[in-house]
Order: C-alpha cells, then structure tokens, then sequence
C-alpha cells in the first residue's frame, strides 16, 4: 500500500512539474507577444508621435533675423541704418519644470523683474514655442546667458534701428515698433521692401543630460534663406534738412510758438529736399514723446492759409481774365458783402490801400481787394482754379496718413464764403499743397507732384527708379512770369520785406490767419503766420514753405515767418552753389553715377 501511495505521488509530482514548465513556457509566450504588440503600436501605429518627440528634443527651430534696408539721402548719407545687437528668446515649452528658476537667474542679467520673465515663460498653450524675452542686449550680456546653458534659451543676433542723426526728419523717416514693423513715414509706407523676410535654422542637439546638452558640430542647416531688406533713396538733402530744421526750431523759439513747418521743394521736379516739423522726437526712442510729435503735419494737417492763398485767386483772375487789364480797386480799409463786411489787416498803421490794380492787391495784400477779384470770378471758376491747382485732393508723395485739406462744394458756398475763400480763409490746405501750387508760379506754369522717394534698390543691387508723374501745365508762361514779378515786388517793397537776401532776386507771399474752431469759429489771440516763396525768382532752384503755429511774439507772417525763409533761402542757395545771378546749381550726384543720370 505505502509502494503505491509512493508511485502515486510521484506521478502527481512530474505531472506538476511538466504542467509548472508549460505553465512557464506560456506566460513567456504571452509576454513576448505583448512586447512585440507594443513594439507595434510604438513604431507602426504612434511611430509620427514618438518620431515628434524624438526631434523636439533633438532639434532646435531658430528665426534668422532680417536686417532692414537703410534709408539713404539724395547724396548717400545714411538716415536710418541698423545695429547689430543680440536678443534673448526662449522655448516656454522645453522650459517647463524649470521656469521659476530660469526666470529667477535671468533678473540679473536681463534686468526684468522676475514675475515678468515667468509670465513670458508660461504662455496660455504649449503650442507657442518662441517667446522674446530680451532684446537689444550687447555680446556681453548674451554670452553670460549663452552659459547658463539651459535648454530651451535662445540667443540670437539681433538688429536695432538707429537713427545717426537723431531727431532729424524724424516724422518723414518713421518709427519701428517692437515687432519690427514700421510705423509712419517712410519706414511705414515701405515697411514691406524695407523689413526684408527673416530664415529660419535648424540646430541638432546632442544626448546629454537636459543642462549640459550642447549643439553637434556641423549638424546646423540652415532651412530658409534670409533676406535682407530693401534699401531706400530719398530725395531728401541731409544738409539742406539740418538747415530747415536748424531755422525752424529758432523761429519757433523767437515766436514762443506752439510749433512750426517747413518745407524745401526743387519747384522744377517736386522733389522735397527737407521737411521738417516742431515739435519733433527721436525715432529711436519714440515712446518717450507724445504721438502727435510722430506724423508729419505739413502732410496731415490742413490749416487755414490765409493772404497766401491769395496767389492763386490772383492766378485764376489772370487766367480767367477778370480783374486782370489794370482795372483799379478803391480799397479803403473794408468792404460790404453782403450784410457783413471784409477788412484789410492793419499794414504801416492803415489799413486803407488806396487805388489797387490786381497786382498791387497782392503786393499790399489787400483783403477787400481780392474779396472783389474773387466775387468777379464766382464760384463755379474759383473752385475749378482750386481743384486746378491741387486743393482738395492728394498729392501722392509716398507718406502715409497725407490731408487732402477742407474745401467745400462751390454749390454750398454763400457770398462771404467765395469773398473768405479769395483770401484764404474757410479752406483749409495742407503746407505741402500750397507750396506745390507754388512751384507752378516759379516753375513757368507746370503742376508738379512732391515726391521723397528717389530709388529703390533690393538686395541683389538692382535699383528701381521711383516713377516721376509727368508735369501738367495749369498756367501760362505769362501768367506764371507775371505772377513772379508780382511775388518778387511783394518781398521788395510790399509786405515780404523781411525775406529779403541782398544780391539775390527773391520772390514770396505772406500770410496770417486765426485757428478755427471745432464749432466753426475762431480762437481768439491764436494765429498761423506763414511765408511761402522761391528763390531765385528769376530761374528758381528752391521753393520754401514757412508755417509758425501759434506765435505769441507778434503773428503776423511778415513777422514770425518771413526771417526764417530768408534764412532757410540763403543758406540753401549757398549749400547748393547758385552764385547771385541764379545760375543753375550743382546738386550732390547721389548714391550712384546710375540715379544721377536720371536727371531728376
């Protein structure tokens, strides 16, 4: 019995053992079989997830900034040029359980508080992979951050606008916001030629632990090509700018005036040699000056152009025939129109003229002596001499943000309205408008349009010419003569006496009118004195706009105005060589033998 218990359990014990090895063989079974399932999802079915994963850690995606185009004067003089700087960036999403402490270490070094570094670290989706925390630091700061050594830190070089010359042209040149963009003026207009397009390079990152992980030489490709911006040429003299500004800023200044304009135009092609505004800023720390200081306002604001508005009445007259054979005006002091009246301002203690022809109105600057050229001519005529002349409508120049100016439909104009209008008052111009009527007069009768830019030439060297708009003629060679005559009898013996340069044929208008008003009346005790004219009268190379805004030493333009144009005029003709006769100048050749030839 106890031999076959024996035999029993022995049988049981192998049958064990053998049901304990299949047991075995089919758990091993089952778990090579679940590894290669997973072996299977992992590289067949999640092989794009992990293969995601995988670069992310291995490489790194970096922009290649753009260097934005300079802007050059008419004779290659940078204006605005670029700094190379480095900046400070970083990938929040590599930086994820270390944001505090990176954010803690770069206070120091970039001199950001660190509850603003962490809110830049932590950005409301994984998906934003570039965030700039610093830019415009210099290769000291960024080789200090460079060894921190941190995954997901960026330092990269950096370009930063800079203006050499300051504050000068300012509001023509522009501004670049912080995203690289440009902002007004010329570096606004031209922002898509100018901010080139930025690359883009991939860098391959070794397998080291997180903090010490370095770059793989030779394994950075770049993947998009950078390319620089476009550079740009302006008409605009540097010299010529200085002296407008130069002069502006002490007319300003002797006035106690609330601020002023210039502007300096070639009358024979529209070029603008200067323009300059007060109050100005620094383009390359803008925020630090209130917006209104940024636009060009001899572009975009229109004002009220009082007497020298008068020019082109007398034109119309001319070319209308009315009022224009010698027919003589009794001007004594005022006029009736209609149940109101218009007076003459208080010229030498009188403001009665006397006896007037057309051409003694405006070299007295009678009021109620145009009052009756433009009640002659009517409404339906001035208005088409308006439109002629370019009121109410663009110039063109390549400036963003440019007034048409306020002039309302002959149809709605009263009586006093059309005698105001004659004068210069109930329009509104914008300075560069009426200084480019002006240049029509001086330039034997042909409307040119103002232009500041020159050329265009992209990064392979090629240069684009800024189209030129064909001269139209709008007066006649006679008109036009005798309307210089007449300009140039004004600053002889007239009310333009104070813009006279010894030795040299000058020919102007002045003018004064007050601020209106929102409610459509006038500020009392507030002015715009201005001064437009061109020199030399005889064969004229500059025509210059004075407009001083809110003088409170004297108002009058002969006062406030026509000493800064006799300034600006003597010194321009000395920069650009015309000797006393008027002979023709010698103007800077430009950036190239190429542009100058255009014969601008």
């Amino acid at each position: 019995m106890r031999e076959f218990w024996s035999r029993i359990m022995k049988h049981i014990g192998c049958a064990q053992i053998a049901n304990r090895g299949m047991l075995w063989s089919v758990i091993a079974l089952a778990a090579f079989g679940g590894l290669a399932v997973k072996l299977f999802y992992i590289q067949v079915v999640e092989h794009r997830n992990y293969r995601d994963k995988a670069d992310e850690i291995r490489d790194r995606w970096w922009p290649i900034e753009a260097p934005r185009g300079i802007i050059y004067d008419r004779n290659g003089n940078p204006l605005a040029l670029n700094l190379k700087l480095y900046s400070v960036a970083a990938d929040p999403k590599l930086l994820r359980t270390r944001r505090v402490e990176v954010a803690k270490k770069l206070t120091t070094l970039l001199r950001r508080s660190q509850p603003e570094l962490l809110a830049k670290l932590s950005p409301p989706s994984d998906k934003v992979r570039f965030v700039r925390l610093q830019d415009s630091v210099d290769a000291p700061v960024a080789e200090a951050v460079g060894k921190l050594d941190y995954q997901g830190i960026i330092v990269n070089r950096h370009w930063q606008r800079a203006y050499p010359h300051g504050t000068l042209a300012a509001s023509l040149l522009g501004i670049v916001g912080s995203e690289r963009a440009g902002l007004g003026g010329i570096e606004g207009v031209l922002n898509d030629r100018l901010a080139g397009k930025d690359g883009e390079m991939m860098v391959v990152l070794d397998g080291r632990l997180p903090r010490s992980r370095a770059e793989i030489p030779g394994r950075t490709v770049v993947t998009r090509q950078m390319v620089p911006g476009s550079s740009v040429v302006l008409t605009v003299d540097l010299d010529l700018q200085s002296i407008a500004e130069e002069e502006l800023a002490k007319a300003v200044e002797n006035a106690a005036a609330a601020g002023g304009a210039v502007i300096i135009m070639d009358p024979n092609t529209g070029e603008v040699l200067a323009l300059a505004n007060k109050p100005g800023f620094h383009p390359g720390e803008f925020w630090r000056y209130p917006r209104e200081t940024w636009v060009p306002h001899s572009v975009v604001s229109p004002y009220e152009p009082g007497s020298t508005f008068k020019v082109i009445t007398a034109c119309a007259a001319i070319e209308e025939k009315v009022w224009s054979n010698g027919e003589v005006f009794h001007c004594s002091g005022s006029r009736p129109v209609g149940n109101r009246k218009v007076s003459c301002a208080l010229h030498g203690g009188t403001r009665a003229h006397g006896a007037v022809d057309l051409d003694g109105i405006i070299i007295r600057s009678c009021n109620s002596g145009i009052a009756t050229v433009a009640m002659a001519l009517g409404p339906e005529r001035l208005n088409k001499w308006v439109k002629r002349f370019g009121f109410g409508e663009h110039t063109g120049i390549e400036l963003a943000g440019e007034s048409r100016g306020i002039v309302a439909p002959p149809e709605r104009w009263s009586l006093m309205q059309l005698a105001n209008i004659g004068f210069g008052q109930g329009i509104s111009v914008t300075p560069l408008q009426l200084l480019s009527a002006y240049c029509a007069v001086a330039n034997g009768g042909y409307r040119v349009y103002p232009r500041v830019v020159r050329a265009i030439t992209d990064p392979s060297g090629a240069i684009e010419y800024a189209k030129i708009p064909t001269p139209e003629r709008i007066l006649s060679e006679a008109t036009s003569e005798r309307m210089r005559r007449v300009m140039t009898q004004v600053v002889e013996k007239g009310t333009g006496k104070a813009a006279r340069i010894p030795g040299r044929l000058v020919a102007g208008k002045t003018g004064t009118a007050q601020k209106p008003t929102p409610e459509a009346g006038f500020r009392a005790g507030l002015y715009i004195g201005s001064f437009v004219g061109f020199a030399p009268a005889d064969d004229p190379k500059v025509a210059v706009i004075v407009v001083i805004d809110e003088p409170h030493n004297g108002y009058y333009g002969s006062v406030v105005a026509a000493p800064a144009f006799k300034a600006i005029c003597e010194r321009a003709l000395a920069h650009l060589r015309v000797p006393p006769n008027g002979a023709t100048p010698e103007l800077g050749p430009g950036v190239n033998v190429a542009m100058a030839s255009q014969g601008d």
